[in-house]
């Protein structure tokens, strides 16, 4: 399968992914928020948040893992990829096991006075802490594995294995009904199940599928591989710090200003966002691996054009869906939710419009990456994510309203993203009138268009199912404009060429029918 192929046959399985993910999951977020009650579903939010701001690390060593991978699978070197397997196994067990311990000496403090939970449900908030401490070890023992699939470009399993995550989700919600008392220590105990099965998934299939996975060695470490690696991932590892501490250090600050019921919509405002970021995240997975092979083949012109496509096609995807989301967040919420706690429209609005912002040259982050020169990106882009903490400290210390803790977010993600441009500029080489040129200005036109014609058809049809509507019309619009403004001439080549051959296929099924 040709590269420019593969990227559109695994874009189209993730978006397919992304879809049934979507709804699966905002079916049962409804069923378990109405199951667990407004307040416990804030405990959860609150407490499995602070875990999951700890598995940034996870994230941090599938893309190293799939980094070096990648880079070693465009210079040929099979040698190189095993051994870099066998450090990433050894190195995410070492890092697991330090972290949950460290997690559980912490879990004292956590829990007598710094977080504001009511009395009687401290002993169940500390229940879920520990469970998704299990949790955090199964999903960071996923790993390596998930690192080998991205990086050999299967997305089509990896794929299956988190739509059966997905799937599981919606036996467990049902059961909670049937669970007279404490159905919020239940729900963290089937979650720790589906995790380890999940994880068993992964292993299995990787070590019949891959070579370089098998003949691991626990106590075999190479010193030098370590080293470039550990000290690639301690850099991102920071730099995915900031994006979850900003994440839940704003949680925590909301949950000491207001208490758990804000954390139930800030957390579901993010669950929101996750699920939209999901359709921008389906392209960027089809190109980073081959974005950092250009740069391991020498090739840095293609290397620069994969993240000038990324950038592109990352925004345009996740517009299409949340320009009509934002318009119709409050019929939407109410749609799907029995009861919508107070402020999670705003909440949805603003962290939506956030992930709009950072995709504008999400493609330059992967493109530092692939180079490798990740520390002073970390120290000097993703370091800027974190002014949102003291920013929104001060306005809420002095009053404001929580609606300016969202403008503080947005405004420095914003930031942080042009940030990205001279950066790379300086570290790369990166021209920054082309990229403008090849990014910024073509998606202006389908992005204009689009929130015109939704923002006309929301102010003229306002019942309760018209974002259907919305959501048609942007489709038309941004696919037909896109087509025109913001592809150039060898992508709609790439484009046609996908086309006829789905066509053909189409032709031949009907012949045989």
């Amino acid at each position: 399968m040709k590269p420019s192929t593969r990227i559109i046959f695994n874009t189209s399985i993730q978006y397919v992914r992304t879809v049934i993910s979507v709804l699966v999951t905002l079916y049962t977020a409804r069923l378990i928020l109405d199951a667990l009650g407004v307040e416990d579903y804030g405990i959860y939010s609150l407490v499995g948040g602070i875990v999951a701001m700890l598995s940034f690390v996870q994230t941090s060593l599938t893309s190293t893992t799939q980094r070096y991978l990648s880079f070693h699978q465009g210079k040929g070197d099979f040698f190189m990829q095993h051994k870099i397997f066998n450090n990433s196994i050894v190195t995410q067990l070492i890092i697991s096991v330090t972290l949950i311990s460290g997690l559980c000496i912490l879990q004292p403090f956590i829990f007598n006075g710094f977080l504001n939970i009511p009395a009687d449900r401290v002993n169940a908030a500390i229940w879920v802490y520990y469970c998704m401490l299990f949790t955090l070890f199964f999903t960071m023992q996923s790993t390596p594995y998930l690192a080998v699939l991205i990086a050999h470009e299967n997305i089509f399993y990896a794929t299956i294995v988190q739509l059966t995550y997905s799937f599981l989700k919606i036996p467990i919600a049902l059961i909670l009904y049937a669970i007279p008392v404490e159905r919020l220590k239940y729900y963290a105990i089937l979650l720790v199940i589906v995790q380890a099965a999940n994880y068993f998934m992964y292993l299995i299939y990787c070590k019949r599928k891959y070579k370089e996975t098998k003949n691991i060695h626990l106590f075999s470490l190479d010193k030098q591989i370590f080293k470039q690696m550990f000290s690639f991932m301690g850099w991102s590892v920071y730099s995915t710090g900031c994006i979850v501490g900003r994440t839940q250090g704003i949680a925590i600050l909301l949950n000491r200003f207001f208490g758990t019921v804000v954390n139930a919509a800030y957390g579901i405002a993010w669950q929101v966002s996750g699920q939209l970021n999901f359709l921008s995240s389906s392209i960027q997975n089809a190109t980073k691996p081959q974005l950092i092979r250009a740069e391991g083949a020498n090739d840095r012109k293609k290397m620069f054009r994969l993240a000038e496509i990324t950038s592109k096609f990352s925004f345009l995807l996740l517009a299409f869906i949340s320009i009509p989301a934002i318009m119709e967040m409050d019929d939407l919420l109410s749609i799907w939710l029995k009861e919508v706690p107070e402020n999670t429209v705003v909440f949805c609005q603003f962290i939506v419009l956030t992930n709009l912002a950072d995709q504008l040259t999400i493609g330059l982050a992967y493109a530092n990456e692939a180079i490798g020169k990740i520390r002073n990106y970390s120290l000097v882009v993703n370091s800027i994510k974190l002014l949102s903490l003291p920013a929104a400290f001060l306005f809420l210390h002095y009053g404001a309203e929580v609606i300016a803790v969202m403008y503080c977010i947005l405004g420095i993600e914003l930031l942080c993203a042009l940030t990205r441009l001279p950066f790379l500029k300086f570290t790369g080489g990166l021209s920054i009138k082309e990229f403008s040129k090849r990014v910024f200005l073509p998606i202006i036109p389908p992005f204009c268009l689009t929130v015109i014609l939704c923002y006309y058809y929301s102010s003229i049809f306002s019942s309760t199912w018209s974002f259907v509507g919305n959501f048609i019309i942007s489709a038309i619009t941004m696919g037909i404009s896109s087509y025109f403004f913001s592809l150039c001439k060898d992508e709609k080549e790439i484009l046609q060429r996908i086309s006829g051959i789905a066509l053909q296929k189409v032709k031949s099924i009907n012949s045989i029918l």
